[in-house]
């Protein structure tokens, strides 16, 4: 980091979408890059009956210097807009308590979680960051009435950062100043590691080859007719899934279980996906075309072409521009042609290690510093 960044100490408190724990992403990468003279409060989206059955997030946990907490709400009380009001005052008792147990004072609040937007003014915030990710009222979990939540933490914002040029264009529809697009990145010299001889796991090492595979969530931006297509379709070949499962497609995922030739492994360690990657033989982003994809900037974009292998995707528009590197289809029928001209393709490594070393955390991150410091400073 620069040593301006490093001579600005700032307390940060975020209010985040995910658990720390949870798939290794934008939140992570960025938070672990800040300077180390910034103290970081990281926010999870805990309720009551969370801290019940995971009994680990009632504990404050560390990561380099980022604290990990959760302030827990009760949820069936935001169903009601006459209630709101309650979960407002439990989290603004408990988070007032626990800055001022650790002398956090005039903090930067740094949002992705919009619910807890009614906390900006209360906290005595030097100033309000909002990285907006996805098209949060598109995800199928999100109730409607958050949109009131969003609007208003877009309003009051200092500072927007979006992570595609489709929500840079929606949010320039409603504000003007102070906004900037910092698409997401990638840690090269993680996923490099795949071009290189390191071991294969165990439960992949035997599956039959070629691999067409994925890495991800199995959530329902999935189109699983694209998955289910490619295993008809091919049946020599394997597709390999990994990532977490969500309950939302458990149907859709337990219909996958009848084909011989696909593999569910179910989430690995961010530590050992290049040794996953290295296994596959093509990578594929087979998303459905909807409000949220089209908002998305896949991550693992750039994690697979760090990782040297041929990707094909459906048409988004975050990998459109880069279809000069990737095979980008249409429709199905694209995708599934695709398959074959792939596998019998190499990759200029070249070229995609252009893309990514333009991309890293490091210089998405740098750019958020810098942006940062100056809207605290001018």
């Amino acid at each position: 980091m620069e040593s301006s960044a490093e001579s600005v100490p700032l307390d940060i408190v975020c209010f985040s979408d995910i658990f720390w724990d949870a798939l290794w992403q934008r939140h992570q990468q960025l938070f672990t890059r800040f300077p180390s003279n910034w103290r970081i409060l990281f926010i999870e989206p805990t309720s009551i009956p969370v801290l019940l059955t995971q009994p680990k997030r009632l504990f404050t946990r560390r990561h380099l210097n980022i604290e990990i907490v959760s302030l827990p709400s009760i949820p069936l009380i935001d169903r009601s807009e006459n209630l709101r009001w309650i979960n407002d005052s439990l989290i603004s008792f408990w988070l007032r308590f626990i800055l001022k147990q650790k002398n956090i004072k005039e903090p930067v609040l740094f949002y992705y979680e919009p619910r807890y937007s009614t906390l900006i003014g209360k906290l005595q915030e030097k100033m309000v960051v909002l990285d907006y990710i996805d098209d949060k009222l598109a995800f199928s979990n999100v109730p409607s009435w958050m949109k009131k939540y969003l609007d208003n933490l877009i309003e009051k914002a200092n500072l927007v950062f979006v992570a595609s040029s489709y929500l840079h264009n929606n949010i320039l529809k409603t504000r003007k100043n102070d906004v900037y697009l910092i698409g997401n990145g990638v840690d090269v010299d993680h996923f490099k590691k795949a071009m290189t001889d390191i071991p294969i796991p165990e439960d992949i090492a035997h599956i039959k080859t070629p691999i067409v595979g994925y890495i991800g969530a199995l959530s329902d931006w999935v189109d699983f007719d694209i998955i289910k297509a490619i295993s008809q379709k091919y049946l020599d070949l394997s597709v390999v899934l990994v990532g977490p499962e969500f309950p939302s497609v458990k149907n859709e995922i337990d219909s996958l279980k009848q084909y011989p030739n696909i593999f569910i492994l179910g989430m690995k360690p961010y530590e050992i996906l290049p040794n996953y990657i290295k296994a596959f033989d093509v990578c594929i982003i087979p998303f459905k075309i909807n409000e949220l994809t089209l908002s998305s900037n896949p991550l693992k974009f750039y994690e697979y072409i760090s990782s040297g292998k041929n990707v094909i995707s459906i048409n988004l528009p975050e990998v459109k521009q880069f279809d000069h590197a990737i095979y980008v289809a249409n429709n199905l029928d694209e995708f599934l042609h695709f398959i074959p001209i792939s596998l019998n393709k190499n990759v200029n490594i070249e070229e995609v290690l252009k893309i990514t070393e333009e991309n890293t955390w490091d210089r998405k991150s740098e750019m958020m510093i810098k942006l940062i410091i100056n809207k605290l400073t001018t």
